[in-house]
C-alpha cells in the first residue's frame, strides 16, 4: 500500500491521462516473484489466505475430527438415500407388474365382452329376421281369413236360400280350410 507521503509526491497529470493508477512508481514496481514471498512469508496463512487466523496443532485436529465426522454422516445419509431411492424403484416395479397384469386380465375380459356382444347382434339380427318373416306370414293369413269370410254366407237349412256354389253346393266347404293349414306350417 502506498504510504501517505508517497501518495502526496504523485504526479497528477498521469492519473487523469487516462492510462489508469499504480500504486507504485516506474522504478520501484515490485516483480511477481517478490509479490508471491511476501504473501508466503506470513506465518499464520493457511492456503494463501493471508486473513484466516493462526490455529494451533490441537485446533487443527478438532477440524480433521469434525470433517471426518461430517464425511462419516454424509456416507451413512448418502447410503440411507441410496437405499430409499432403491426401495422407491422396488415398489414401482411391483407397481407396474402388477398393472401389466390387471391390463392383460382386462383385455381378456374386453375380449370375451366383444364375443358376447357379437353373439347378441347376431342372435339379435336372427330374431328380427325372424319376427319380419312370422309378420307377413300373420298378414298373409290375416287376408286370407278375410277373403274366405267376404266370400262365405251362412247356411241355412231348408230355407231355399241360395247355396252359392255349383250344383248348391256350399261356397265353404269344409276342404278349403285346407288352403289355411298349409299356410300355418
Amino acid at each position: 500500500m502506498l504510504s501517505l507521503q508517497e501518495a502526496v509526491g504523485l504526479d497528477l497529470d498521469v492519473m487523469g491521462s487516462g492510462f489508469g493508477f499504480t500504486p507504485w512508481g516506474p522504478d520501484t514496481c515490485p516483480t511477481l516473484e517478490q509479490l508471491m514471498a511476501a504473501t508466503s512469508s506470513s506465518p499464520c496463512s493457511s492456503a494463501g489466505d493471508a486473513a484466516a487466523p493462526c490455529r494451533t496443532p490441537g485446533e487443527d485436529e478438532e477440524e480433521r475430527r469434525r470433517r471426518q465426522r461430517r464425511k462419516a454422516s454424509n456416507r451413512l445419509s448418502a447410503r440411507r438415500s441410496r437405499a430409499r431411492k432403491q426401495q422407491r424403484l422396488e415398489e414401482l416395479r411391483g407397481t407396474a407388474a402388477r398393472l401389466r397384469a390387471q391390463k392383460r386380465e382386462l383385455a381378456a375380459r374386453l375380449g370375451l365382452a366383444a364375443r358376447d356382444e357379437f353373439a347378441a347382434r347376431r342372435d339379435n339380427a336372427r330374431l328380427r329376421a325372424e319376427a319380419a318373416a312370422l309378420a307377413r306370414r300373420l298378414l298373409a293369413l290375416q287376408r286370407l281369413t278375410q277373403q274366405l269370410r267376404s266370400r262365405t254366407r251362412p247356411f241355412q237349412p231348408g230355407g231355399g236360400g241360395d247355396l252359392g256354389g255349383p250344383g248348391g253346393t256350399p261356397a265353404f266347404a269344409p276342404g278349403a280350410a285346407l288352403g289355411l293349414a298349409s299356410l300355418m306350417t
